[in-house]
């Protein structure tokens, strides 16, 4: 009898990660519907992209940075903020809750492997890196062995961790108040929620389907057209562009449009035209050839003077060493380009001509865009002034005096049918009145017809300003109530501010082509012509007025005019005082000689602000009384009476 011991079984050791249900089915089948989903969830990562940034492939790996790497705080309140468009928590929330499950569904019904290209689709076509790698460990838990749970829902839920610890960590919008910040969390807790609810339904229909291949591409497909559905219904890429492409490019937010100071660069240019120890002894040779003075002094001011030559013509001179921030010229060009991918969009290589061109007369249509030719016409106004370089050694840009490189921008906003009741074509009507007017060489007959062409367009423009005014006087006031974080989009970028200085604009040009500046000897209209085309702001404008009064008749009209203008360039505040009273002495009931008295109460106001002593308070309030009694019925009438009230009484 043999007494041999029974063989053992050997033990199989089992892999770390396992194989999930659905790859028991064809081959075929499987790898068909995993490339629909691998499609659909591609196409919902460019879509994110295309929300969150404006452009459906955004990733440069180049440009990241340890912030860009792991962003996603800007995504909720920049672009299509929720705090404009609250329905954009429900877009992004549906969204990112397709990228945070499928791939952990992939992972735990098919296996790890499969996942990895949908990781991929996360970190380059939605331009989330730092979540993919959140997303990794996911799919990596979920397809592991030890949480191959029998109840797969609470290992999808538990292997969702991650994705909570990424939105908890880098989805708060920072430097908000508490209660923005606390909302900020809003479209990521919307997207776990919606997370769940897809891996509930994949799985709660998937156990009596025997987890067949097909569920995960169904409902990410669904998931993603009822985003693309609700965003288009809700908000739309129209407003999308407008926000990414016109709103962030206000020209008057532009640092290079703001003010800076050229004292320190034309100090360190003279340095180096006059140190015998400098080390830039090449720029030194540039500068000796171009600049015969030695002394600082004259030396400063003939290139202050080139300076205002060169950027008469748009350009800095070669030989100045011009920084960043002053390069107004390159910054200018981007916003508009800027304006014309809102204006009118570029064509994308894969869309269709027909298409494009539905897209293109959509885009004609938008509510929007009277404010994108709004600020591309300002944009294009914004010039240099020079006389500010010479006398305080300042860049600083006006746009108040209309150019005609801008023109045709204006010309659109006020023609157009779809754009001329906008608040924003009421500036358009300022600017092109005043082309209108300012057109010299036409004979007289025409010209006259002209400035009563543009009187008309003047007075459609007022009307239309008085109405906006009414309406922003009649806006209901801002909630403080729990939702008081979300408010709607503004419609028009014409704040009140805006417009009243707007008003004064029109009141002033209306006034000045009127009938009483036109009479006068023969000429009066082309000189009335001549002055309203005049530059403020040129470094020529001094001997021009001269050359105008040298021609100008005692009883013109416009006489008064070219006064007040001299008397407003005077820079001693007690000159310009003199001669501002001296001037509505001799012309009281003249439109020059009233706009002279209303100057000479600004200049008391700042006089007293500068100077708050009892003497400059009494003389204030004495030229504002003043100005009421004589002009109680004037365009400036409530504005005095403003300034007055708001004048403290002499004790």
């Amino acid at each position: 009898m043999d007494n041999k011991e029974p063989e053992k079984t050997p033990k199989v050791s089992k892999s770390f990660l396992t194989v999930g249900p659905t790859l028991h089915y064809s081959h075929k089948n499987v790898q068909r519907c995993w490339l629909l989903a691998v499609v659909a969830f591609s196409i919902a990562s460019l879509v994110w992209s295309r929300i969150a940034t404006g452009t459906f492939w955004a990733f440069d790996l180049a440009s990241q940075t340890i912030p860009d790497f792991w962003r996603l705080d800007q995504t909720a309140i920049s672009g299509g903020s929720i705090f404009e468009y609250p329905w954009q928590i429900v877009v992004l929330g549906l969204l990112m809750g397709v990228m945070a499950v499928v791939p952990v569904l992939i992972s735990q019904l098919m296996s790890f492997g499969h996942c990895f290209i949908f990781l991929l689709a996360v970190f380059f076509l939605a331009d989330l890196p730092g979540f993919a790698i959140f997303l990794l460990v996911s799919c990596l838990a979920v397809a592991a062995r030890p949480l191959r749970f029998r109840s797969r829902i609470v290992a999808i839920a538990l292997c969702m961790a991650p994705q909570l610890i990424y939105w908890g960590v880098f989805g708060s919008a920072r430097g908000l108040e508490p209660l923005e910040w606390g909302f900020s969390f809003a479209p990521w807790i919307w997207a776990w929620v919606v997370g769940l609810a897809i891996a509930g339904l994949v799985l709660g229909i998937g156990h009596y389907t025997r987890y067949r291949p097909g569920l995960i591409w169904i409902f990410t497909t669904t998931t993603l057209l009822l985003a693309l559905g609700v965003f288009e219904w809700k908000i739309g890429f129209d407003e999308l562009d407008y926000q990414f492409y016109v709103v962030k490019n206000n020209p008057a937010a532009v640092p290079e449009f703001r003010d800076h100071s050229l004292r320190d660069l034309l100090d360190r240019t003279v340095d180096i035209a006059v140190d015998p120890q400098t080390d830039s002894r090449d720029r030194q040779r540039v500068l000796s050839m171009l600049f015969a003075p030695t002394e600082r002094i004259p030396l400063r001011e003939m290139m202050k003077e080139q300076i205002q030559i060169k950027l008469r013509k748009g350009d800095w001179p070669s030989w100045l060493d011009v920084p960043p921030e002053l390069l107004y010229q390159e910054t200018r060009k981007q916003l508009e380009q800027q304006y014309d991918r809102f204006i009118r969009p570029p064509k994308p290589w894969w869309i269709p001509e027909v298409i494009q061109q539905e897209i293109l007369a959509r885009r004609a249509r938008s509510d929007r865009m009277p404010i994108a030719l709004y600020y591309k016409g300002l944009l294009n106004e914004y010039s240099p002034d020079l006389r500010r370089i010479k006398r305080d050694d300042l860049l600083h840009f006006y746009s108040d005096h209309p150019h005609e490189r801008a023109l045709a921008t204006w010309n659109r906003l006020y023609t157009v049918a779809d754009y001329n009741d906008s608040p924003e074509s009421i500036e358009a009507r300022w600017r092109v009145a005043w082309h209108t007017a300012a057109q010299e060489g036409l004979p007289e007959s025409k010209l006259q017809a002209a400035l009563d062409r543009a009187e008309r367009i003047l007075a459609d423009a007022n009307d239309m300003l008085v109405e906006q005014l009414a309406r922003h006087e009649n806006a209901p006031p801002v909630s403080d109530r729990l939702f008081s974080a979300f408010r709607p989009p503004a419609t028009t970028v014409m704040t009140a501010v805006r417009l009243t200085e707007l008003q004064r604009r029109i009141h002033e040009l209306r006034t000045l082509i009127g009938p009483q500046n036109r009479n006068g000897a023969d000429g009066a209209v082309h000189r009335l012509v001549r002055f309203v085309m005049l530059d403020p702001h040129g470094t020529e404008y001094e001997q021009q007025l001269e050359t105008l009064l040298a021609r100008t008749g005692e009883q013109d009209g416009l006489r008064d005019n070219i006064l007040l203008a001299q008397a407003k360039l005077m820079a001693d505040e007690q000159g310009r005082g003199k001669r501002l009273a001296e001037l509505h002495r001799q012309c009281p009931k003249t439109d020059g000689g009233m706009q002279a008295l209303y100057e000479l109460t600004r200049l008391k106001i700042q006089l007293y602000q500068q100077k708050a002593d009892k003497d400059n308070l009494v003389q204030a309030r004495d030229m504002l009384a003043s100005f009421l009694s004589l002009y109680p019925r004037s365009f400036y009438a409530d504005q005095v009476a403003k300034n007055l009230a708001d004048l403290p009484r002499p004790e």
